[in-house]
């Protein structure tokens, strides 16, 4: 599936794409959005949230990096704290961050129900953001790095998607 249409949905699906290791390299990616009640809490008025916002967690849920913004040499971090494996100490959970998510059906998303991982990169983004889509491209330049299996969990999270009354 190639980065365009990804990039186009808003609610997206499941898109399995070859494992580590394969000869075309690339994460799974699982496309989901923010619930609207998750969307109000993170963009309160008068509060600006940048994105993308990328988190990565290992393979047990436990948070590894935290990035706000776009910086050059995303891609490559990624890859080195999934090589250190030296969880932050912050109070921030795999499951707390799928508790504000839904798929394209509408239903939640569980830890449990996600692919078999060594590690799990969440994604905050909006398809208006030029910074997520220069990350995408960072990201994309350095999967064949991984060397793990490794689960991309793009969120859309567009303040503006916000139903007029819901604000």
């Amino acid at each position: 599936m190639s980065k365009r249409s990804i990039l186009g949905w808003v609610c997206g699906a499941l898109i399995f794409g070859a494992p580590a290791g394969a000869a075309d390299s690339a994460p799974e990616v699982m496309a989901l959005h923010h619930t609207p009640a998750a969307l109000r809490a993170t963009y309160r008025k008068g509060v600006e949230r940048q994105l993308p916002r990328l988190l990565l967690f290992d393979g047990h849920g436990q948070l590894l990096l935290v990035e706000a913004g776009f910086r050059e040499g995303a891609g490559r971090r990624l890859v080195q704290a999934l090589a250190r494996g030296k969880p932050l100490s912050l109070p921030l959970t795999l499951e707390a961050v799928l508790a504000e998510a839904h798929d394209a059906r509408e239903q939640p998303v569980s830890r449990t129900s996600l692919p078999k991982a060594d590690g799990y990169i969440v994604d905050y983004w909006a398809s208006w953001c030029t910074p997520c889509h220069l990350l995408e491209r960072d990201i994309e330049r350095q999967s064949a790095r991984w060397g793990r299996h490794v689960v991309w969990i793009k969120i859309e999270s567009d303040p503006e998607a916000l139903p007029e009354n819901s604000h």
